[in-house]
Order: C-alpha cells, then sequence, then structure tokens
C-alpha cells in the first residue's frame, strides 16, 4: 500500500483542499492524502500482477502469434496477460485493459478492468465501458475466442453495489469481486487484503504526526478536547 510520507500532492497553497479547510498546511496534507489514495489504486494491477503464478503469465504477443495451448497443471488452462493494448482505434485509441484471462479450454478471453474503489462518476464509468468493450470486440476478432469483460472492484463483495458504482454502466454479469479475480488467478485473497491492511497503520500514525504539527490545527483540537466549541 501506498505511504502518504512518500507521497507529494500539491505543494503550492492555492489547491482546492486550502480553500475548502482555509490552513494552507492542512490542505497539503490532504492533497498527499489524495495522492497516496490514488497511488494505491495503480499499485493494486502491479501487485495482482506479482502474485499470480509465474506459470500463468504470458504475454499478448505470445497469445497473438498462436502460443495459446493447454499447460500441463495449468488451472483450467488459463493463461494471464497483465496491461494488454490493441492497436490505435478510430473511437477508442490504443484501447488498454489491466488483465486479460484467456481460457484455451473454453475458448474464452476475460477482459477485466481493475480498480481499488467502488464509485465512480457517469464520465469515467461511461469511458471504461467503451474502451473495455473495444478491447473485447477486437481480441475476440484476434483469437477466434469469446470475449467477456467485467468491472472489478477489489474491495467489495457485494456485486450491487459494484453496479451502482459504476452508474448502472455494467450490469451484474459485468462485474467482479476481488475475491472472484484471485480465483481465478490462483490468488489467497484473504491474505493479499490482510498484508495491505497491515500497512495501515503506518500511514495512520503519519497523518496524525503531521496534522499536529500544525499550529492552527493542534490549538482546536485542545479546544474541543477541552469541551470548548
Amino acid at each position: 500500500m501506498a505511504k502518504i510520507k512518500e507521497s507529494k500532492g500539491r505543494l503550492d497553497e492555492n489547491s482546492g483542499y486550502t480553500r475548502l479547510l482555509g490552513n494552507p498546511q492542512l490542505g497539503q496534507l490532504i492533497s498527499k492524502v489524495q495522492s497516496a489514495t490514488i497511488r494505491t489504486g495503480n499499485e493494486l494491477e502491479s501487485l495482482i500482477e506479482r502474485e499470480t503464478p509465474a506459470t500463468l503469465r504470458t504475454s499478448l504477443d505470445r497469445i497473438l502469434a498462436g502460443q495459446m495451448k493447454l499447460i500441463p497443471g495449468m488451472p483450467s488452462g488459463i493463461q494471464v496477460v497483465f496491461r494488454s493494448k490493441m492497436p490505435g482505434a478510430l473511437q477508442v485509441p490504443g484501447a488498454i485493459t489491466d488483465i486479460a484471462v484467456f481460457d484455451h479450454s473454453q475458448r474464452q478471453v476475460l477482459v477485466i478492468e481493475l480498480k481499488d474503489s467502488d464509485t465512480f462518476d457517469t464520465k469515467k464509468a461511461s469511458g471504461e465501458l467503451a474502451s473495455m468493450t473495444a478491447f473485447a470486440n477486437w481480441v475476440s476478432q484476434e483469437t477466434g475466442y469469446e470475449a467477456k469483460y467485467f468491472f472489478c472492484s477489489f474491495n467489495q463483495d457485494d456485486k450491487r453495489a459494484i453496479v451502482r458504482g459504476t452508474k448502472g454502466r455494467f450490469d451484474l454479469n459485468q462485474v467482479m469481486t476481488g475475491r472472484e479475480l484471485c480465483a481465478i488467478l490462483s490468488i489467497d485473497y484473504d491474505d493479499l487484503r490482510r498484508r495491505r491492511h497491515s500497512e495501515q497503520s503506518e500511514n495512520l500514525m503519519y497523518f496524525l504526526a503531521e496534522l499536529l504539527k500544525i499550529d492552527e490545527i493542534r490549538d482546536k483540537i485542545r479546544e474541543l478536547l477541552k469541551g470548548g466549541n
């Protein structure tokens, strides 16, 4: 998980957080929190790739070169490609998908967009759908496999919540939980979640320490603890 102390955030005093809270130091700190949150989401894909058994990982070039085959010991004939990119297209240039799971026994490819969060604005959800649809159609034509696409919210176990979070752009048959993804990739979901959560305390202590370095905030906290208004 990304560390707040290692995140830069916005260093000037004109951020929206400063305007909202009225304190430049606090605004900068919240900006660092936002930066760390974004980095945490970006790092999730790399973490999932590292945790996926090496025997399952391959490249899109090898898949397209016809090296699609069942390997002894391969769970369900699966091969996995991370950060797959199709050639530029008119409507969705260079559509990219986070994970593509090729199931050779079923002649099927699962196109998966991986997210750490579960709530998105309408424009972003629509953009994700357009990109995934373009990639799924393209890879299906290239391989002759049936392509299905899924929006995976890694930390959400309720598929209906994922559908709501994507503003209904995806239905129940097009969303996936992190637990389901890990089952496909032979990853221990609960262990991975525990390891990520173990790093939360460092972020919390750093945030609190930095908060107390701000004179105005420290004084207001004292007032609150004394029962002041």
